[in-house]
Formats: structure tokens, C-alpha cells, sequence
């Protein structure tokens, strides 16, 4: 996947210059751009042991990932405009807040991952059609011990593609709305870093705080879904 990235920076340089001589060096300019930027956002941050990666996750997890990644850059962004200062040290300990965040954010998005690819291997669509056929034999040869079985197993299968669609979507709107708190957590600081008020400070940190709390549940929910779809569970 590496390789990729720098290839489609480099394609995108050639598509940028055209086939003019200049391309070249622009082009191996955008590759490098592309490849530096997957490697910095899948570094770990000092201090913790995650490796990020929203590029080993696919759709929509990637997306959450790299929403969280870039709200948590942008408040360490906003937290180096204050100037020295209790209010920006309350700040500095929220950001610790933030990487937690992300770090949650990052477990929801793999174990979301685990979940939609054993959904995959679940066929719906021939279990829906072997399901109508035996319910139609059963309904011409009467009661079938072995029909009603046949039934009861094909609608099993059903109502566990049912539940773990309904956990997929679910999963990804809370993911969604918890961004959209952490984007929120930003804006709060930037407005902070222009009024100056140290009692919202205290605020943001109960905030952030809960936002971590959130994500937490969310992770510990769908690994406990996990582990009941999982074979012998």
C-alpha cells in the first residue's frame, strides 16, 4: 500500500505538469508528499503505543479515523497559539484527552472492521431463497420436522445479518456524531485562545472527557457483539 501511495502522488504531479521535463521532479515531489503523509498519521504519537493506520480499515472507518486524527492535529494546533499560561497548560492536558480520542476511535474503526467482514461471509440473499423454498415445500407436504428445522436454522441466519447490519450503521452514526463533538472540542479551543476564559477550559476537559467515555462504551459494545457472532459464541 505504500508503493500505491507513492505512485498515485506521482501520478497526480504528472497529471498536475503535464508531460513538460519539469514533470518528473514534481512528480517524485508529489509521491514523497503523498507517502510522508500516510506515514505521519500512522506513527504513534509520544508517549502512546497506538499505530494509527486509517488505511488498514476500510470505508466507512477510515473516514471516522481520519476525521479524529485531524480534529486532534487541529487542537494541537490551537493549543500552541496560547500564549504561556495556566489556561494553555489546562489545554495541553485536554490534548492528552484528545489523543485518548483518537486512540478509542481507532479500536472502534478495527473492531468495525471485524464486524463487516464477517458480515460478508454471510449470504443473505441464498439463505432469503433457500428460506422461501422450504417454506413452500413445508406448506405442500404438511408438517416436515425436517422442513421446520430447515426453516428455523435459514431464519436464524437472517436475523443475524439483520442484527449485525443494524450494529454496522448504528456504529458508524455514533462514530459520526462523536466527531462531530471532537470538531466541536476545536472550535471551543479556538475560541478560547481569543477570550482568554479559564473557566471554559474547565468545561472543554469535562468534554472531551465524556467524549472519551463514549467511545469507550461504543468499543466495548460492538467487541461484545463480536465475540457472540463469532463462531462457538
Amino acid at each position: 500500500r505504500d508503493r500505491l501511495a507513492v505512485g498515485a502522488g506521482a501520478a497526480a504531479g504528472v497529471l498536475a505538469v503535464g508531460v513538460a521535463p519539469v514533470a518528473l521532479p514534481v512528480a517524485a515531489l508529489g509521491g514523497l508528499l503523498a507517502y510522508g503523509i500516510r506515514v505521519a498519521v500512522a506513527i504513534p504519537r509520544k508517549g502512546t503505543g497506538a499505530r494509527i493506520d486509517p488505511f488498514a480499515v476500510g470505508e466507512p472507518w477510515r473516514h471516522a479515523v481520519r476525521d479524529a486524527v485531524q480534529a486532534r492535529n487541529r487542537f494541537d494546533d490551537a493549543v500552541k497559539s496560547f500564549k504561556p499560561g495556566p489556561l494553555r497548560d489546562s489545554l495541553s492536558a485536554v490534548s492528552l484527552q484528545m489523543e485518548e480520542a483518537v486512540e478509542e476511535c481507532w479500536r472502534v474503526a478495527q473492531q468495525g472492521q471485524v464486524l463487516a467482514d464477517a458480515r460478508k461471509r454471510i449470504n443473505d440473499r441464498e439463505a432469503a431463497w433457500e428460506l422461501q423454498q422450504a417454506q413452500y415445500a413445508l406448506a405442500q407436504a404438511g408438517r416436515n420436522d425436517v422442513q421446520a428445522g430447515r426453516i428455523t436454522a435459514l431464519e436464524a441466519q437472517l436475523a443475524t445479518a439483520a442484527r449485525m447490519d443494524a450494529l454496522i450503521s448504528s456504529t458508524k452514526d455514533q462514530l459520526d456524531l462523536l466527531n462531530a463533538r471532537l470538531d466541536e472540542s476545536v472550535t471551543r479551543a479556538i475560541e478560547l485562545s481569543v477570550s482568554d476564559k479559564g473557566g471554559g477550559a474547565d468545561r472543554l476537559t469535562a468534554d472531551v472527557g465524556a467524549i472519551v467515555d463514549d467511545l469507550e462504551s461504543l468499543r466495548m459494545a460492538i467487541e461484545e457483539v463480536d465475540d457472540a457472532e463469532a463462531p462457538g459464541g
